[in-house]
């Protein structure tokens, strides 16, 4: 079952609700992978406003842990973190093709990206898509070697030309990434 982001809406609701289980039912069976994507992105989001998800949670507040999930029918594997802003880090096998993505909450402003692991600038290419949604790091071999240089960092800041900033917290990274490298071969 491919149900990346359902873990964090039942684990902060009390008794999960019949109807936003439905709906999560909608984005899991949605074929197209970026569909399905952004049908989660948009539940997260509904969610978050609406106070299903309650910014208190420690996973919220700091970020949560790795979540892995697997296509029943394909067998693609991908691996998730929700963010503490609200943004996803997503990386997944997709036909034995890794692809490196963040899903963002707010449009990123500008039309370039900076990145560095733990304050050491380096040179990873973002490519700024989906009218500044989602922010790809590249897929194949650009998206293996970027994943490669992070594991055993602990930060990575991404920079717009406005002053913006993100930070994605890369603990337990290859750990979490063992099964999916498995299933690319690398």
């Amino acid at each position: 079952m491919f149900l990346t982001m359902a873990p964090l809406l039942l684990a902060t609701a009390a008794t999960p609700d019949p109807a936003w289980q439905s709906l999560w039912e909608q984005c899991r069976n949605e074929t197209a992978a970026e569909l399905r994507l952004a049908c989660y992105d948009a539940l997260g989001r509904e969610a978050e406003r609406s106070g299903t998800l309650s910014p208190q949670n420690d996973n919220a507040a700091t970020g949560g842990t790795f979540q892995l999930g697997r296509e029943a029918d394909s067998g693609d594997m991908t691996l998730t973190r929700m963010l503490a802003d609200g943004n996803t880090l997503v990386i997944s096998c997709a036909s034995n093709i890794t692809h490196l993505r963040l899903t963002l909450s707010e449009p990123w402003a500008g039309e370039s990206v900076t990145s560095q692991l733990d304050g050491v600038t380096v040179s990873d290419s973002w490519f700024i898509r989906n009218r500044g949604l989602l922010l790809e790091s590249g897929r194949g071999l650009p998206a293996i070697d970027a994943l490669k240089r992070w594991i055993g960092h602990r930060e990575l800041v991404l920079n717009g030309a406005d002053g913006h900033t993100l930070r994605i917290d890369l603990a337990g990274l290859g750990d979490a990434l063992a099964p999916l490298r498995q299933q690319c071969h690398w």
